[in-house]
């Protein structure tokens, strides 16, 4: 254990020196603070458990006057510029960039803060949890690949703000970052066991546990990702050519895949292709097959999703499920991937009188079978069309609509379920 405060701040680290008069100087119960936070490394483990022996400690610390002030004050200096490794220079190396970050006694206190930050909830206004919860994003953001820039990674202060957005019961944070944050990240495992844990205690139906962590893989809102070198494209994954995956809606509206190899150490020609995603001639050879197969093998998760996601709203023909419309758009109309099958199905919304109209999703709203855009407001209710209590006139009038857009849907919404 350090005894003293200073011992903790590793000379030339951007946040120790942003925190050093803050965490100095202090009245001995908030130095006893400091300290104990610094033994983080101690007594927290590569699961993301924390030891309840120090737990209680921690607790216990955060009663003396000025404590929980101190731990949001050190949170958002953690947020604040390159977070807690300063690395910012554009000409890094990838290497440099990806290699995990070593451990060391600021280390730790970064940790052990970020863990206590998540036992501020109570006696915490709503404002003040929204800033530290949006600060606690802003640091897992920096350290996970996530946010553009060139920040070093650091899988275990990813690991506790997962932990202390978890004892928050920050839901809503979390499921952001699980759309984030991406499969490759070495922190995303920790992340997962976080969010079922956090889902359990709240008794989070399985239903929306399964429509919240639906994964993007990266694919941006226009259904495009490039990857490329470092600073070309996701920050995490970089390869020495560039390549754009894009997720389309063409065909039978079950959605399609298709990379733009694009050789920019040759001539730069650009070559499309499409499952099973194999690169041009020669590709391999100047660019090593490791490379080109990481973008084939994350062509073909893509459409792995796409499948499963048209089964799971295949399945919903059998229910009768209703959705705040503000939560639907999210995880549904403006999902990179889930997007593209539920933009092409019938939908109805709840207008303020009680009725239902029937439409197709448009960023405005709906499109309605009259063809009308109309505006629904997020409190809205929406709810999947079904042919089964319509008449046959109002089958009629949607499979007459859906061909007059030329619209392909997933599967053929006008036929009742078995």
């Amino acid at each position: 254990m350090a005894d003293d405060v200073d011992d903790l701040l590793d000379p030339g680290n951007g946040w120790a020196e942003r925190i050093r008069n803050r965490v100095t100087g202090l009245p001995p119960e908030l130095t006893a603070l400091v300290l104990h936070l610094g033994q983080a490394g101690t007594f927290w483990d590569s699961k993301c458990k924390v030891d309840t022996a120090w737990k209680r400690r921690t607790k216990d610390l955060l009663k003396a006057e000025g404590a929980r002030e101190l731990v949001a004050d050190a949170i958002r200096a953690l947020a604040a510029d390159g977070s807690l490794h300063d690395c910012t220079d554009p000409g890094i190396s990838y290497k440099d960039l990806v290699v995990k970050a070593s451990r060391t006694p600021t280390t730790y206190l970064a940790c052990g803060f970020t863990l206590a930050a998540g036992h501020l909830a109570r006696g915490t206004s709503p404002a003040q949890l929204g800033d530290l919860v949006g600060d606690l994003l802003t640091v897992a953001r920096k350290n996970a690949f996530v946010l553009d820039g060139y920040y070093l990674r650091d899988d275990d202060l990813s690991g506790a703000v997962f932990t202390a957005l978890a004892d928050l019961s920050a839901m809503d944070a979390l499921w952001t970052l699980h759309r984030e944050v991406q499969p490759s990240a070495l922190c995303h495992r920790p992340l997962v066991r976080m969010i079922k844990k956090t889902a359990a205690r709240l008794k989070v139906p399985p239903h929306q546990f399964e429509e919240r962590t639906v994964p993007t893989h990266g694919i941006g809102p226009d259904g495009t990702l490039l990857l490329g070198p470092i600073g070309r494209g996701a920050v995490w994954m970089n390869v020495h050519y560039e390549a754009v995956l894009t997720v389309s809606a063409a065909g039978s509206g079950s959605g399609s895949v298709t990379v733009d190899w694009i050789d920019v150490q040759g001539d730069g020609t650009t070559t499309r292709t499409s499952a099973p995603f194999r690169s041009p001639n020669g590709f391999k050879d100047r660019y090593l097959s490791h490379n080109v197969d990481a973008t084939r093998h994350l062509a073909g998760r893509i459409e792995e999703t796409l499948s499963a996601e048209r089964r799971r709203l295949y399945e919903l023909r059998r229910e009768n499920r209703l959705w705040p419309y503000a939560d639907w758009a999210r995880h549904y109309r403006d999902h990179p991937l889930t997007g593209i099958l539920a933009r092409a199905l019938v939908w109805e919304y709840e207008s303020e009188d009680g009725t239902w109209t029937a439409g197709l999703p448009r960023p405005a709203g709906c499109l309605a079978l009259d063809g009308r855009t109309l505006a629904v407001a997020d409190t809205a209710r929406v709810r999947l069309w079904r042919p089964e209590p319509a008449s046959p006139a109002e089958v009629d009038a949607v499979r007459a609509f859906l061909a007059a857009h030329d619209v392909h849907q997933p599967y053929d919404q006008t036929k009742a379920a078995a």
